[in-house]
C-alpha cells in the first residue's frame, strides 16, 4: 500500500497542476474565450450627442479592459428603431451592442406598430451608464417663485401656461408630472433639445422639463428659473434649485439615463463580464469627471439590479401612457 502510494504521487500531482491551470484560464464560448474579436455598439443617437459622446468614452475604456477594439455604429432615425432592429438582427453572441435611453422602454408601448419588440423578452440589460435628472424650468415672466405656486396657476381655470416639449421622453415627464399634481400641461412639440431651449427662452411657450445639463447654464445665468430638480439631493450643478421632495413632489423623481443591452440569449456569464466591466469605466476618475461637468452622476448597478430598474421603467411609462390617454 505504501509503495502504491508513492508511485501515484506524481500522477497525483500533475492532474492537480492541470487542474489549477484550467482555472486559471478566462471562461471560453464557443471556440475561444469571450471577447476574441471586435465588439461593435450601435446607438440610435446622432454623432456628437450626450448620448454618443458617453458611448464612445465608454467603449474606449472597454477596449482598455477587454482587450479588443470596441467601435461605435450610429444608426440614427426611425424613432430609434434602426438601431434596435440591427441589433435584433445580429447572433446573439455579445459582438453586438446597444446604447439607449428610457426610450427602449417606452417605445414598444407608445409606437406598437413600428417598436415591435417586447423589452422584457428581446433584450438583456447589461448595465446602466449614468442618471442624469430632470429640471423643471419656467421663463422669468412666470409669476411662481416655486413649483407649488406653478402648481396653483396651473390649477386655475384661466390657466394659458404650455410646456415646451423635445421629443418622447420629456413629454412623458411632463405627462407624469401633470398626473401626479392633477392639473393640466398641453404640450408644444419641438424636434430636439437645442429648439426647445431657445423656445422657452425666448417664451414661445414658458415650460419645460429637461435635464439638468441642458438646462444648468441658462438657470445660473438667470435666464430661466429653476423650480425642482429631480436627484436625491441637491446638484452641485445648481445648488439653488431645490428637489422634487424639497419642492413638495416627492413622488416626482423621473431621471434620464444612457444603458447598454444585449439580444436575449447571449451566455450569462458574457453579460456579467460585460457588467463589471462597465462598472469599472464609469468609476474611473476621467469618466466621473466627464459625468460631473455635465452634471450626471455615474451608475453603479450590478446587473440583475439593472434589470430590475428596467423592467419597472417599463411599467412606469406604460401606465403614463395610459392614464395620459397618448395615442400616436
Amino acid at each position: 500500500m505504501h509503495t502504491q502510494s508513492i508511485h501515484r504521487r506524481p500522477w497525483l500531482r500533475a492532474a492537480s497542476l492541470a487542474l489549477l491551470s484550467a482555472l486559471s484560464l478566462p471562461v471560453a464560448w464557443g471556440q475561444g474565450a469571450y471577447p476574441e474579436r471586435t465588439i461593435r455598439i450601435v446607438t440610435p443617437y446622432d454623432p456628437g450627442s450626450m448620448v454618443d459622446a458617453t458611448t464612445r468614452l465608454v467603449a474606449e475604456g472597454l477596449s482598455k479592459r477587454l482587450g479588443q477594439p470596441v467601435v461605435v455604429e450610429n444608426r440614427s432615425g426611425g424613432m430609434g428603431m434602426i438601431a434596435m432592429n440591427a441589433l435584433m438582427a445580429a447572433p446573439a453572441d455579445g459582438y453586438t451592442l446597444l446604447t439607449d435611453t428610457p426610450a427602449s422602454a417606452i417605445n414598444p408601448t407608445l409606437y406598437k406598430d413600428q417598436a415591435r419588440y417586447n423589452p422584457k423578452v428581446d433584450i438583456a440589460p447589461i448595465a446602466q451608464f449614468m442618471k442624469l435628472p430632470f429640471v423643471l424650468a419656467v421663463h422669468p415672466s412666470v409669476r411662481a417663485s416655486d413649483a407649488k405656486e406653478l402648481v396653483a396657476q396651473l390649477g386655475k381655470p384661466s390657466a394659458y401656461l404650455n410646456a415646451v416639449v423635445a421629443g418622447t421622453s420629456t413629454g412623458l415627464v411632463t405627462d407624469l408630472f401633470a398626473i401626479q399634481a392633477g392639473v393640466t400641461l398641453p404640450h408644444v412639440p419641438y424636434k430636439g433639445a437645442a429648439p426647445a431651449m431657445l423656445a422657452v427662452l425666448k417664451n414661445e411657450a414658458p415650460l419645460i422639463f429637461l435635464d439638468a445639463a441642458n438646462l444648468a447654464p441658462h438657470i445660473r445665468a438667470g435666464k430661466l428659473k429653476g423650480l425642482l430638480i429631480t436627484s436625491e439631493t441637491r446638484s452641485d450643478a445648481l445648488p439653488d434649485v431645490p428637489t422634487s421632495e424639497e419642492a413638495g413632489f416627492a413622488q416626482f423623481k423621473p431621471v434620464t439615463w444612457f444603458g447598454i443591452f444585449a439580444r436575449t440569449g447571449v451566455p450569462a456569464p458574457i453579460l456579467k463580464q460585460l457588467n463589471e466591466a462597465v462598472r469599472e469605466v464609469m468609476q474611473s476618475p476621467r469618466t466621473r469627471e466627464y459625468l460631473q461637468s455635465r452634471g450626471a452622476t455615474s451608475s453603479a448597478m450590478g446587473l440583475d439590479e439593472f434589470r430590475t430598474f428596467f423592467h419597472a421603467e417599463i411599467d412606469t411609462w406604460a401606465e403614463v401612457i395610459r392614464k395620459a390617454q397618448i395615442k400616436q
